[in-house]
């Protein structure tokens, strides 16, 4: 049985609907991530490199729950052809973890979809808005759940950052006490062979 910070990271990869729960889409109704614009003229290759995680507006229960479980977070952004590998590291139980998950192709820029191999269905994600240099604000959609992440180069923060992320998970129909802040220090780097969790297709 997973520990209540391993359930809390594997969520957090994923965040975008409670552990355990799916809605079902109705017929002909509009996913609410199907309305977020992608960047414009999104380049992949000025997206890449790593990001710190600063927060997540969930309305997911359990994050807002185990919050207080949540360890510094790190993204590493690879293009690959049109689709995205994203690594994500993490300490779990004091040791660091990578996790590779390819976010594959839909056509659109700034737009990817991840094929989870569980029940709860695919991971659509849209990287929103971004200066590449400094911030970016990306919408992650599972189980027609809404999530929004906040990402930077570097800490510290800038308050007109934070402004605009607060803006954009209020027009997500969260509130700002659906916000989750990760520590900003005890940022893993690199993971050692034995814990890196590799879902990229070979």
């Amino acid at each position: 049985m997973l520990s209540p910070g391993a359930v809390l990271f594997f969520t957090l990869l994923l965040t975008a609907s409670s552990l355990g729960q799916r809605t079902r889409k109705p017929n002909g109704s509009t996913s609410p991530i199907s309305t977020i614009q992608a960047q414009v003229n999104f380049s992949a290759q000025q997206f890449a490199g790593t990001w710190l995680l600063v927060a997540v507006g969930s309305s997911c229960r359990f994050l807002q729950e185990q919050g207080h479980r949540a360890e510094a977070t790190t993204l590493h952004a690879a293009p690959q052809g049109a689709a995205m590998v994203v690594s994500t590291f993490r300490k779990l139980d004091g040791i660091c973890w990578q996790v590779r998950q390819l976010f594959g192709n839909t056509g659109v820029p700034g737009r990817f979809l991840f094929q989870v191999s569980r029940a709860r269905g695919p991971v659509h994600m849209v990287v929103a808005e971004t200066d590449y240099q400094s911030f970016a604000i990306l919408y992650l959609e599972q189980g027609r759940k809404l999530s929004v992440k906040l990402y930077v180069r570097s800490l510290p923060v800038n308050d007109s950052v934070l402004d605009v992320f607060e803006q954009r998970v209020r027009e997500a129909n969260l509130t700002e006490d659906q916000i989750l802040f990760f520590p900003k220090y005890g940022f893993c780097k690199t993971a050692d062979e034995l814990h890196i969790l590799n879902e990229v297709p070979r």
